[in-house]
């Protein structure tokens, strides 16, 4: 599933990153250039209530202050949820928020079943998340070296009986961060950085559940998938559909990989089982992010070089193994000419990451997680990646503007489970989609992953 993300806005001091860096990037408009549309809709109550909440933490006078708001997302971002950003004015003193809401509109909130991912995100910010920081600061680990790479959260609800949730969080592009372009494949750098973070963010669960075993069990969150176990089930069917999509960008002559997708597809139901059931990812399971792909990151540069990411979208987050997160980032978001300069340096980053962490923590590595076991769930849960890329590499081949409204789209489907894949992917680069899709399917036959 590919949630949403915020949108990436240019702000003045970023003027300076060289054309290299911003022929990555997403640039949209100055913040004082944005057409506010989101203070023509009706926002729910909930949304006040929640701001009035910020507000009140964050200082301002009760009664002294307005709240504006503007759209906070482009076409293209997201399924999931509403994003736009809120502004608390008072006197001279003006800050922004970024916020995110279930869709206002009913059919695109029942299609993606919205509130149950909501309110895992909010258990995630509430309460997860932090229970990581505070494990991590008592072990005397400095945010420089553990996994700290969130956005600030200032507020997130959720109430299932009153279908309310929001999420209220800092507006990430005023510290500088910018999001890369979807369109282009990860380079180097970016991709360095995103493995060292998820091998931090895993070692946490590592330590925690030797360290921490009954407060470790509220981690274990079911996978959603579980509940698409039907072959009737319109994700099963989208994921067919994109797999033998896929088939067909093999050259005529790649019969090996044509039948190796062939046994994919007819064993994708026992597949979607396998990585949801935690228990045969054990002892090495780990709260994973579950939506590891580039518009759910940030990154801070310096001189045009990124120095720091910020993981977003923690909507899917569940337990499971290690590798489900590694191999969705890097066959979804690298391409063929990285991964065969790079793959075996990208897992060694990350479980080198994730041992160093470890021993802060206060365990050996190879008592944890041997990387004797690392190399072996990446043998056994390493076709992930593909099976994600299937479903995700035709929309990353679309440009933005290009993407259906997902509004009229749900509406379309309101009555029907036979969601058609085609109505997200018509105007898809065909050439770039086949590609990237088919070096996906080379590349996953040639590291022994189907």
């Amino acid at each position: 599933m590919v949630l949403e993300s915020l949108e990436q806005v240019t702000i003045p001091e970023e003027a300076a990153i060289d054309k290299a860096v911003t022929e990555n990037h997403v640039t949209q408009p100055n913040v004082s250039e944005v057409t506010r549309d989101a203070a023509a809709r009706e926002l729910p109550a909930f949304f006040y209530t929640a701001m009035e909440q910020v507000a009140r933490d964050e200082g301002f006078t009760t009664g002294q202050y307005t709240i504006d708001t503007e759209d906070g997302s482009s076409k293209g971002d997201g399924f999931i949820g509403e994003l736009f950003r809120a502004y608390l004015t008072e006197g001279d003193r003006r800050e922004a928020y970024l916020c995110k809401i279930p869709p206002l509109n009913e059919a695109r909130r029942q299609q993606f079943e919205t509130m149950e991912i909501f309110e895992r995100e909010v258990l995630m910010y509430n309460k997860l998340l932090p229970l990581m920081f505070a494990y991590q600061e008592a072990k005397g680990v400095s945010r420089e070296d553990g996994f700290f790479s969130i956005p600030k959260c200032y507020h997130a609800h959720y109430d299932g009986q009153s279908a309310e949730a929001i999420i209220v969080m800092e507006d990430l592009r005023l510290n500088h961060y910018s999001m890369f372009n979807k369109d282009k494949p990860v380079d180097y750098e970016h991709a360095r950085l995103t493995m060292e973070q998820l091998g931090r963010y895993h070692a946490v669960s590592l330590a925690m559940k030797h360290d921490r075993p009954e407060q470790f069990e509220q981690f274990k969150m079911l996978d959603s998938m579980k509940e698409s176990m039907s072959p009737e089930h319109p994700f099963i069917v989208m994921l067919q559909k994109t797999t033998r999509d896929a088939m067909e960008t093999l050259e005529p002559h790649e019969a090996r990989e044509r039948n190796k997708m062939q046994k994919l597809l007819n064993g994708m139901l026992a597949d979607v089982d396998r990585y949801a059931n935690f228990e045969l990812a054990e002892p090495y399971a780990v709260l994973g992010h579950g939506d590891c792909w580039i518009n759910n990151m940030m990154y801070r540069y310096k001189n045009g070089t990124p120095e720091h990411i910020v993981l977003l979208d923690w909507q899917v987050a569940r337990y499971c193994s290690p590798i489900l997160d590694l191999a969705y980032f890097i066959f979804c978001c690298t391409d063929e000419e990285f991964r065969r300069r790079h793959y075996d340096e990208m897992m060694s980053i990350y479980y080198n990451s994730l041992a160093t962490l470890l021993e802060k923590l206060g365990h050996s590595p190879q008592e944890v997680f041997p990387r004797t076991a690392f190399l072996r769930q990446l043998r056994q849960y390493g076709r992930f990646g593909l099976m994600l890329a299937v479903f995700l590499v035709p929309m990353l081949c679309t440009r933005n503007e290009d993407l259906p409204d997902m509004n009229a789209t749900a509406e379309m489907f309101r009555d029907t489970d036979n969601v058609d894949i085609a109505i997200y992917t018509k105007h898809t680069n065909q050439s770039a989609y086949r590609k990237r899709m088919r070096a996906v399917i080379r590349d996953t036959v040639r590291y022994g992953y189907i």
